[in-house]
């Protein structure tokens, strides 16, 4: 269970352990030190006289650093043969991952007499990739395994693959203790209150890569603390009056959205969580840098150039590739190399490509960056064609998906689990299906970039795609509308049948306009009935469907992602309760989880304010997961009311009364060329009042409640 894990991450290198910072041999939990898909350290154990140490506590600042705080458990040797007592030896273990492992193992004598012990740390490197440590294993043999190297600074693990790829883990010590194949034993000698340290780095490489030759930790440390005050920097900062939601939700989401990003030649691009998920997605990234516009749009443009360049080219079943299509996944394994799994990129998501339309025409909005869409200009022009020649299988204006390869995913929009999309019976809908919001995020790219375009003069294009945004809106409320539930159905199944399951997909029908203005009243009073809303936020499938499970992935736990693309549909339409009451019940549900972090999903049990109960962990959810963390920026702007539409040099700060708190500040908020400051106080009672401070030049008219 994650929660018995502790987990850092810093670009392409995590390290999973234990809760006393072990890698225990044999672990079948998948705790490693991992690169590109690879566990290159697969033992890692601290022991003193043999025995585990026993943990106090440990603790995870930035998500890269951990310290944890151990003490000796009664041992028989000792000065003048009496024992060691337990807890008299001070044991702390601080790590941080940069470009690999870090370790410092302090050890301090507590007692009045000297002590001499002996501290062993036991090491392998299993080289798996991380689809089999995960328990696919399609290849019968593995690669080579090379003898360990003992050197005068420590060992080195080495591995050729069958992709013929070198993977070596060295280990370097400082001081070099006593060296076996894998294992390392020091014998220390310790007056009263002296302390031993030894420093431990653990590096993968991969092919002809070779170490840093002057690495040292502490600067190494700075230099890692450093990338995060830039990112800090370059940030918007949001304070409330509340200390819980500030000291933590706040800090933690920032901090969580900054390891999840790896460094690429494109830019920041926001990984999908970890563990298991610490690659390129296509969808978690693009609506991640969505909810965080109003963050850091640098995350929306490294996003969209990312995607971009690994933009599908052509057919292929095997990886589900098509021109012009949005990956999926990408991975980097010896299982990828090999072909072995279609993850090289693998692109079974019917969402993602038009969600990367989607997410260029809100940055455009944002910032009116009309250098980035002509930069993408090919790529738009073949994401539209995926839509309409790919996307549409049978031609009838419909974006559908089925599943082409083997080892892909059978559901391929956002609730990808393979019950997920279900008949009244519980029976699998049959594919080919068209789902809802998919049809949403279709007419959202067509009909923005008919808006841009228009402005920027192209009239013929603009046209085009406003009649084919049209013609899909009154084609989805005629098919997609179920009379008497007055709500959308889930999907449309290979038959053109509804797939009549209520569920939380038609919320994001909200957010991309596509829901007919008469009907939007009608679902956002379904998605708040007792079926849907579970007090602590939006569940994913009503109660009572018969797959419903509130500790399901997907067929009733709640989603905070999910629930802030319905939040921001919800303003869309006019609704001011019913946001708030979705944007404050995640974050309030997200403040009674222990390590402060917005989680990727939790269960659906409701909400018991009588025994003021606490919602239910989802025990496998990735931590940290990113757009979970997204999600808090997209609710703060849910709640500010901020929208930008820089092609007519306007904006708009209408916020909503909420009892989260009574002030928000808000500094730095990048849009256009500049940033925009403005304070949100609700002190006085009433409705709150704005003072802004500064805004963009670009913004030449700044709307404001009366």
């Amino acid at each position: 269970m994650l929660e018995d894990r502790v987990i850092l991450k810093q670009n392409d290198v995590f390290v999973v352990s234990d809760i006393n910072g072990d890698v225990p041999a044999g672990n079948d939990l998948g705790l490693g030190l991992y690169r590109a898909d690879t566990r290159f350290l697969s033992t890692f154990e601290l022991r003193i006289n043999g025995r585990q140490p026993i943990l106090l506590n440990n603790s995870v600042g930035q998500a890269y650093v951990a310290n944890f705080q151990l003490v000796n458990p009664m041992l028989e040797a000792g000065h003048g043969g009496l024992g060691i007592p337990r807890q008299s030896l001070s044991l702390r273990r601080t790590r941080f991952v940069h470009q690999g492992l870090h370790e410092r193992i302090g050890l301090q004598n507590c007692n009045r007499h000297s002590i001499e012990v002996e501290l062993e740390i036991r090491f392998d490197a299993d080289f798996l990739d991380i689809f089999e440590v995960r328990g696919y294993h399609p290849l019968p043999m593995l690669g080579q395994r090379e003898p360990v190297e003992i050197t005068e600074t420590g060992l080195i693990f080495r591995y050729r693959g069958l992709d013929e790829v070198h993977r070596e883990t060295e280990v370097v010590f400082d001081p070099v203790p006593r060296l076996t194949a894998g294992k390392a034993s020091a014998a220390v000698r310790l007056g009263p209150q002296e302390t031993f340290v030894m420093m431990v780095d653990i590096l993968p490489s991969i092919g002809e890569e070779e170490p840093d030759p002057d690495f040292q930790f502490d600067r190494a440390l700075e230099a890692a603390e450093k990338t995060y005050r830039a990112w800090n920097s370059l940030c918007t900062r949001f304070e409330t009056d509340n200390e819980t939601l500030d000291g933590g939700l706040l800090w933690r989401s920032m901090e969580d959205l900054r390891v999840l990003c790896d460094d690429t030649p494109s830019g920041l691009y926001p990984t999908a969580g970890v563990p298991w998920y610490a690659v390129p997605f296509g969808r978690d990234a693009l609506l991640t840098s969505f909810q965080c516009l109003g963050l850091n749009p640098e995350l929306a443009r490294g996003s969209l150039r990312y995607l971009a360049e690994h933009q599908g080219k052509r057919v292929d079943p095997y990886r589900e590739e098509e021109p012009g299509k949005i990956l999926h996944e990408i991975r980097f394994g010896e299982l990828a190399n090999l072909k072995q799994i279609p993850h090289t990129p693998y692109f079974g998501t019917v969402d993602a490509t038009p969600l990367f339309l989607v997410l260029l025409v809100e940055l455009l909005d944002w910032t009116g960056d009309v250098d980035l869409l002509t930069e993408l200009s090919g790529n738009v022009i073949a994401a539209l064609e995926w839509i309409d020649r790919y996307g549409d299988m049978d031609e009838d204006g419909l974006v559908e998906y089925t599943q082409r390869s083997n080892l892909g995913v059978r559901n391929q929009g956002w609730k990808d689990s393979w019950d997920s999309l279900t008949m009244p019976d519980g029976s699998l809908a049959p594919l080919p299906a068209a789902l809802v919001e998919v049809q949403g995020y279709v007419y959202h790219a067509k009909s923005g970039l008919a808006r841009i375009f228009r402005k920027l003069g192209r009239s013929e294009e603009a046209n085009r795609l406003d009649a084919e945004a049209t013609a899909l809106r009154k084609r989805f409320n005629e098919l997609f509308w179920m009379s008497g539930q007055r709500f959308y159905a889930q999907a449309l199944d290979r038959d053109k049948a509804q797939v009549p399951s209520i569920s939380s997909n038609p919320g994001h029908c909200l957010w991309s306009g596509i829901a007919d203005r008469r009907r939007a009243a009608h679902v956002v009073r379904r998605l708040m009935s007792p079926d849907l809303f579970s007090g602590w936020g939006v569940r994913t499938l009503s109660t009572d469907a018969v797959t419903y499970n509130p500790m399901s992935y997907h067929n009733g736990s709640v989603w905070p992602h999910d629930n802030s693309i319905i939040a921001a549909g919800m303003r869309r339409y006019g609704f001011r309760e019913e946001p708030e009451l979705v944007a404050r019940s995640v974050l309030e549900a997200s403040m009674r989880f222990s390590d402060d972090r917005i989680p990727e999903l939790y269960c659906g049990f409701s909400r018991d304010r009588r025994f003021h109960s606490g919602p239910g962990e989802y025990l496998v959810s990735c931590s940290p997961q990113a757009w979970g963390a997204g999600s808090l920026f997209q609710f703060l702007r849910v709640l500010c009311g901020v929208e930008a539409d820089l092609f007519n040099g306007t904006a708009r700060i209408d916020p909503l009364a909420t009892p989260l708190y009574s002030t928000l500040r808000v500094e730095g908020m990048k849009i256009a060329d500049g940033h925009l400051d403005f304070t949100i106080d609700a002190t006085a009672g009433g409705p709150p009042r704005v003072l802004v401070d500064h805004k963009p030049k670009a913004i030449r008219r700044l709307e404001l409640p009366a």
